[in-house]
């Protein structure tokens, strides 16, 4: 019996065309898809491996036992780390920059940039300076907690904000490093950075 051969005729062009789209296209996806769960990975693991924020206690009104003690300072035995950098649920402090302002004495100007990639933030902001006071460690916070329910202290963030302000230090206090911080309703701090504040220029 001699040999069947069999003959298959070629693809018109308009079909190779159009199962080589559905190729990339599926290819296109799973690495779309690849990626996504990178990213969602990511977000869960800074998410676990984020430390409970550390309590700073501040006196509050009323309180006989703490009225005697300086409100804005802490013992530095008690202070948490002013240089932790936390960012949970999208939520970023990307840049953050603190100098001293030579035209006013005991003054410091910041600015800060900040991004969003999750749920909406609306909560608190906070500033903790560490530095020395009469020669003796010191950590400061600003505003104090009792004044942190209204004005500049609210923060609410979309997106992406960028602002700038000043803080007053109290007389004698001699900074080195600050850290910004974004609390929750829920006293738990979103976001956070610290960074150093050079020593003042030797005339």
């Amino acid at each position: 019996m001699p040999p069947s051969i069999v003959i298959n005729e070629p693809l018109p062009r308009w079909k190779a065309m159009v199962l080589g789209g559905f190729r990339m296209a599926g290819l296109v996806l799973v690495c779309a898809a690849l990626f996504y769960a990178g990213i969602l990975f990511e977000r869960y693991r800074q998410r676990v491996a984020g430390s409970a924020p550390v309590a700073v206690s501040a006196p509050q009104p009323g309180d006989p036992q703490k009225a005697a003690q300086p409100e804005r300072s802490i013992p530095a035995a008690a202070k948490p780390d002013v240089m932790e950098l936390r960012k949970l649920e999208g939520l970023d402090i990307q840049a953050f920059q603190v100098v001293r302002d030579n035209a006013v004495p005991g003054q410091l100007r910041y600015e800060f940039t900040i991004s969003n990639e999750g749920r909406l933030y609306e909560g608190t902001l906070e500033f903790l300076v560490q530095g020395t006071l009469e020669g003796r460690p010191t950590l400061w916070e600003y505003p104090p907690a009792g004044q942190r329910t209204a004005g500049n202290a609210q923060m609410r963030v979309g997106r992406y904000i960028k602002t700038e302000g000043k803080i007053q230090l109290p007389p004698g206090l001699v900074p080195e490093a600050v850290a910004l911080r974004l609390r929750e309703p829920s006293g738990n701090v979103r976001a956070s950075r610290g960074v150093s504040v050079a020593p003042p220029e030797q005339n």
